[in-house]
C-alpha cells in the first residue's frame, strides 16, 4: 500500500466512529504507513450540488476545493470510509460528497455504446459503518443497505474494489470497544494486503 485516504463523515468528535478512527490510526502509525484524513464535517464540506456543477446538463464547473479532493483520491491507492448508518443509508454529507466529487471523466465514463466504465481502477476501499440496529434486523430485513449502496452502486461502478465492515448495536461505546478493536484490525489487514 502506497497511500491511504481516510474519509470520515460523522459530526461527533467522540463515539464509535471516532474510536474506530483512533484504533486504525494507532495501527497505521505503529507500522509507519502514511495516510491523509479528510474529515467532511471538520472542513465544513458543502454536500449540496450546485446548478453550475450539474454535469447532466453539460455544466462542468468543479470547484478548486473539489479538484483538490479529486487529486487526493487519484493519489491514494487505498480508501477508507468511516460513517454512521442513518435511515439505512450514509449521512447526507457523504452522499453529497459523492455527488460533487465522483464526477464523470474523473470517476467514470460511458462508452459510445452506453456501457459504464469505472475510471478509479486499481484502488481498494474499506467501508466501516456503525448502526444502532441489531445484526439480525440489519442483515435479514434491510440487507445491509448502507454498505450495499456504497459498495455496489458507487464504488464498484467507479472501478473500486471494496469490502464492508459493520458494527451493529452501536449504542454503548464502552461495551463495544473490544469489537471495534477487532474490526479495526480486520480493516487494517484488508487495506494492507
Amino acid at each position: 500500500m502506497n497511500k491511504l485516504l481516510i474519509i470520515i463523515a460523522h459530526p461527533n468528535s467522540w463515539g464509535h466512529n471516532r474510536y474506530f478512527l483512533k484504533k486504525i490510526l494507532d495501527k497505521l502509525d505503529s507500522n509507519n504507513i502514511s495516510y491523509n484524513i479528510l474529515d467532511l464535517y471538520k472542513i465544513n464540506f458543502n454536500p449540496c450540488l450546485k446548478n453550475e456543477e450539474l454535469y447532466t446538463v453539460n455544466n462542468r464547473n468543479i470547484t478548486e476545493e473539489n479538484i483538490k479532493i479529486q487529486n487526493m483520491i487519484k493519489e491514494a491507492d487505498r480508501l477508507l470510509f468511516i460513517y454512521p448508518t442513518w435511515w439505512q443509508n450514509m449521512p447526507a454529507i457523504l452522499k453529497g460528497f459523492f455527488d460533487r466529487i465522483f464526477t464523470p471523466k474523473f470517476a467514470y465514463q460511458y462508452s459510445k455504446l452506453g456501457v459504464p466504465e469505472g475510471l478509479l481502477k486499481n484502488k481498494r476501499a474499506a467501508i466501516f459503518t456503525t448502526t444502532g440496529g441489531p445484526m439480525i434486523y440489519e442483515k435479514l430485513f434491510l440487507n445491509s443497505s448502507s454498505i450495499k449502496i456504497l459498495k455496489n452502486h458507487i464504488l464498484n461502478f467507479c472501478g473500486i474494489k471494496s469490502k464492508g465492515f459493520v458494527l451493529y448495536s452501536a449504542k454503548d461505546l464502552e461495551k463495544n470497544k473490544d469489537k471495534i478493536k477487532k474490526l479495526s484490525l480486520d480493516v487494517y489487514k484488508y487495506l494492507i494486503n
